[in-house]
């Protein structure tokens, strides 16, 4: 047992990447780095459990887990009571919005802002990587497992479009024709590299003439040379529009990977509407708010990072290098809002996801959006919602 100990500790001082012992009951027995004083839900590890023995795992066959929304696990069994579980990793960076909607149900809300702090901090893996690490901790813990061992498994149920989309996604399976025309394609990536959503939406649902030339004589097969075509023109969009390219390639290949599991072609289908929307999604984040200065964009980048600290405009002017009262006025001007609305809006959109959510006490939301007291988090709420969090959460849970 000391000797796995020493290996693993000994991969995470090299490679960053948390690594948890954690007992068939779901309990974390163990955690590196040992600083990590917070701890996974043990019913949510008892999940990924159960989910790795339905997916074919054993002590020779490891898991890795693909989770939304775009998070990796790796899951290894020790032995016939213990697990190792590699990560949460991911091959490119997340807002602090979408880890929180993968976390919030299985942290503690006291650790809740140190977990997803902790979380952006640790170095990017690729899916290969995280392969390569398994195999290498098992190995030096005297067992031998290869990277084509490895099972990657991808458990997303897509809910998108229903009839509409099968009606109308791009690869109708019709009588042949001539082919799509270029315009289509240029319409989509066009949509992304401006990180329009409606747009894309509409060119993605608008009639259009021609077919995805044959590549396959196999249907599933055919789309998914259609997907990794496409994965490539919205990678290159997205880095015109903004988003750095290490971040679009590595979006590009999990979403690849993914669609390489599939075995069902609707599913391929559902999975490019989902790959062309994020990647649309993500380069209006970089772009941030539209019609607004570089010193603004700034500034709303610096409200973002310490939204849950205690910082004043003396703290934000002196980031953006403008007095207080000039950075003001310019704010207000550019986005319509003054400061301390903007600041409470995007803290109180948070609130209202885990109030829909989560199961987190009105106390503990206050703590974790750092606010000063439950009745100023009310107070607050009620005066950009008109109404109180309970009567929020009573209204969206009936």
């Amino acid at each position: 047992m000391q000797k796995i100990f020493d290996v693993v500790e000994r991969l995470n001082h090299v490679t960053g990447i948390p690594v948890s012992l954690v007992n068939r009951e779901g309990q974390v027995v163990r955690v590196w780095p040992s600083a990590i004083d917070f701890r996974v839900d043990a019913d949510a590890n008892r999940s990924m459990i159960h989910d790795f023995y339905i997916f074919g795992g054993e002590i020779n066959r490891p898991v890795i887990r693909f989770i939304e929304p775009g998070f990796l696990l790796g899951i290894m069994q020790f032995s016939a009571e213990l697990f190792l579980f590699f990560g949460l990793v991911s091959p490119y960076r997340h807002s602090r919005e979408e880890i929180v909607r993968m976390v919030s149900t299985a942290i503690h809300p006291v650790h809740l802002k140190e977990y997803i702090d902790w979380i952006q901090k640790l170095p990017l893996v690729p899916l290969e990587k995280l392969k390569d690490l398994m195999c290498l901790a098992s190995e030096l813990a005297g067992k031998e497992i290869t990277p084509g061992a490895i099972v990657f498994v991808d458990t997303v149920s897509v809910k998108l479009g229903g009839e509409e989309l099968e009606k109308t996604m791009f690869y109708q399976r019709e009588e042949p024709q001539e082919h799509v025309a270029t315009s289509f394609e240029e319409a989509i990536c066009a949509a992304i590299e401006a990180g329009d959503r409606g747009l894309l939406e509409r060119s993605l649902f608008s009639p259009y003439h021609g077919h995805v030339g044959r590549m396959s004589q196999s249907d599933l097969r055919q789309i998914k040379y259609a997907f990794i075509s496409l994965a490539t023109l919205a990678s290159r969009a997205a880095i015109r529009g903004g988003m750095e390219p290490e971040t679009a390639f590595s979006l590009s290949d999990l979403y690849c990977q993914r669609a390489d599991l599939m075995t069902e072609i609707h599913l391929v289908e559902n999975l490019t509407f989902t790959m062309l929307m994020d990647y649309c999604e993500k380069v209006r984040e970089t772009k941030g708010p539209s019609g607004v200065s570089p010193l603004i964009e700034k500034a709303i980048a610096y409200i973002s990072v310490h939204l849950h600290e205690s910082f004043g405009l003396e703290d934000l002017s002196k980031a953006c290098g403008l007095c207080g009262r000039s950075l003001s006025l310019r704010f207000r001007a550019e986005t319509g809002l003054g400061i301390t609305e903007y600041i409470h809006r995007e803290k109180l959109r948070e609130g209202k996801y885990l109030l829909q959510h989560t199961d987190y006490s009105l106390a503990e939301i206050t703590a974790y959006l750092n606010y000063p007291s439950q009745s100023y988090f009310t107070q607050i709420f009620r005066k950009y919602n008109g109404t109180t969090p309970k009567q929020f959460r009573d209204t969206k849970k009936n």
